[in-house]
């Protein structure tokens, strides 16, 4: 076995989207919960555990949503960052077949910003999981990586269940269904995310100290 030794790998600092709230999931955001826990089910080793750490350092500098299918780039220890792209694979049921499914207080609740439980039950009898899963999704990397999902690919993951926490609804919109009408079901969805050097958390409370509020 060879004993020659190579130097650690060190990411270059991107100052791309942060994940917030990966480390304090919000008590009721069980819908977040249930998607960290598909990551770990991926059994993805060492990887998931970078990844989780690219999405809180910020590594990832570009992440479109545009149906259920979402394009990043992710910054390594190389000068170009990695294409990302992934595929969910989509709810072969439109908004208002959705809607009828889970029944209107549960639709209202999802517009209030709520994920009622029988969200998974509807899925569950249309046989596809709400959270990413190898084998029906699907996941590419440009990083010479062979294992797939990378760890470029689980910051992806990382940040999306990050956006899940302020916006519920992105779990639909990523399996095709939309809340808006059909017209913006394929347009391209801003997401709750933090762009900067910074946690949100303490950019906040460095303001606040500025201001005399705290």
């Amino acid at each position: 076995m060879s004993k020659k030794r190579y130097p650690p790998r060190i990411p270059r600092i991107a100052h791309g989207f942060r994940a917030q709230e990966l480390r304090n999931v919000p008590r009721g955001a069980w819908w977040v919960k249930r998607w960290l826990q598909a990551i770990e089910a991926m059994r993805l080793g060492a990887r998931a555990g970078r990844g989780k750490v690219y999405a809180e350092q910020g590594q990832v500098t570009s992440l479109r949503v545009t149906g259920s299918h979402v394009e990043a780039t992710a910054l390594g220890s190389r000068p170009d960052p990695y294409q990302v792209k992934i595929d969910f694979a989509p709810l072969p049921q439109t908004a208002a077949g959705f809607q009828d499914g889970i029944g209107a207080m549960a639709f209202g609740r999802i517009l209030a910003g709520e994920m009622p439980s029988t969200v998974e039950e509807f899925f569950s009898l249309k046989g596809l999981s709400p959270y990413p899963t190898l084998g029906v999704d699907r996941f590419w990397c440009s990083c010479p990586d062979w294992s797939k999902p990378c760890k470029h690919i689980a910051a992806v993951l990382y940040l999306l269940g990050d956006a899940l926490v302020r916006d519920p609804s992105l779990l639909l919109r990523l399996r095709g269904v939309t809340l808006a009408d059909e017209a913006a079901s394929s347009a391209e969805m801003p997401l709750p995310l933090w762009k900067g050097s910074a946690r949100l958390s303490d950019a906040l409370a460095k303001i606040y100290r500025r201001t005399g509020i705290i």
